[in-house]
């Protein structure tokens, strides 16, 4: 089901939040979750945590069956907050990884690789062709630079997990690292789902998609700052950008149908669903507030949910301390190390 709602508050996130319950949908947080598993790490072997870990909603009822008059929980969604609870626990490793492991080069500027399906044949390492790009092509490759570079960090992090997962098994002591057991468990939860096996997802594809739309939305915002307040230098914009984040966080926080909603109403996602677009001009997504900040506009909010599906966690990094600003550090660094400001305004 889906409706374009009327008339908005200024208050995007309690908009957003009303917008999820009138699509019949309601919030499980997973922060407790986390902190149960800190506290009793076995907790992630338990059939309580692959059922909805006992948070609230879930207590009140069972997948398999419930007292009259309760509803039963949707397996689907009981798997979603399993799974996104335990990347969540992981993402703090991923974080590490990313902020330990981008490449620089000898005068510390960030080393982007080379587009392998770009259209547009250009290196990032070459300032000259990439400043003689028209500005669209620019915003093109450094976006998908962007992206593959969170990919190889990515995929370096999951092999750190599988191989720490190996050696545990392979000393046969019964002994295992939190981040190891919530590795297995998660690989074990993907592999009986429905929901997941349906999508064809796993650890580093999900985590991959997640992170394009992340790098997406953070460019998105970099972009639309001359376009709110044209004609400012770099410095301004890198200030607006970074100030204005937690105005965007309330995307994090969203079901997924109702993120993808949203993005493709107010012009962040493309015809073609890719991330490699720059913002168009026309875009409804950001707006400037009162105090000078980039918000989110709440117009373009659509009323959203699967068929049977009445629970959401949000995106697993909005509950990993600081990964969604990595996500922007990097992206509003780039900006400022390619003059990405400069170029918006030309045209």
């Amino acid at each position: 089901m889906s409706d374009t709602l009327p008339a908005r508050s200024n208050d995007f996130a309690q908009t957003f939040n009303t917008a999820h319950g009138e699509a019949g949908l309601g919030r499980v947080s997973i922060a407790h979750i986390l902190q149960r598993v800190q506290t009793d790490p076995n907790f992630l072997f338990s059939q309580e945590f692959r059922q909805g870990a006992g948070q609230c909603p879930f207590h009140a009822g069972k997948t398999d069956g419930t007292a009259e008059g309760t509803a039963a929980i949707p397996q689907d969604d009981a798997d979603k907050v399993a799974v996104n609870s335990l990347l969540a626990l992981l993402f703090n490793r991923l974080r590490d990884h990313i902020a330990g492991k981008l490449p620089f080069d000898a005068d510390g500027r960030p080393m982007l690789p080379i587009p392998p399906r770009s259209p547009h044949g250009l290196d990032p390492a070459d300032r000259a062709a990439m400043a003689a790009a028209a500005p669209d092509v620019f915003c093109s490759v450094l976006r998908d630079a962007t992206c593959h570079l969170l990919d190889g960090l990515i995929t370096g992090w999951a092999v750190d997990l599988v191989r720490e997962e190996e050696y545990f098994r392979s000393q046969g002591s019964g002994e295992i690292s939190l981040e190891a057991a919530a590795t297995f468990v998660l690989r074990t939860v993907l592999e009986h789902s429905s929901l997941y096996q349906r999508a064809g997802y796993d650890m580093l594809s999900i985590t991959k998609t997640g992170s394009h739309t992340a790098i997406h939305i953070c460019w998105a915002m970099v972009e639309a700052a001359p376009l709110l307040v044209p004609g400012q230098d770099a410095a301004f914009y890198d200030d607006l950008v970074h100030r204005s984040l937690k105005q965007i966080v309330p995307l994090s926080m969203s079901s997924l149908g109702m993120l993808v909603h949203y993005m493709e109403e107010s012009g962040i996602e493309p015809p073609d669903g890719l991330a490699v677009h720059r913002l168009p001009k026309d875009q409804k997504a950001f707006i400037l507030d009162a105090n000078g900040l980039i918000r989110l506009n709440a117009d373009p909010i659509v009323t959203f949910a699967k068929p049977g599906e009445r629970y959401y966690t949000g995106c697993p990094a909005f509950y990993t301390t600081n990964l969604i600003k990595l996500y922007l550090d990097i992206v509003a660094g780039l900006a400022l190390d390619y003059s990405v400001y400069d170029r918006l305004q030309e045209g």
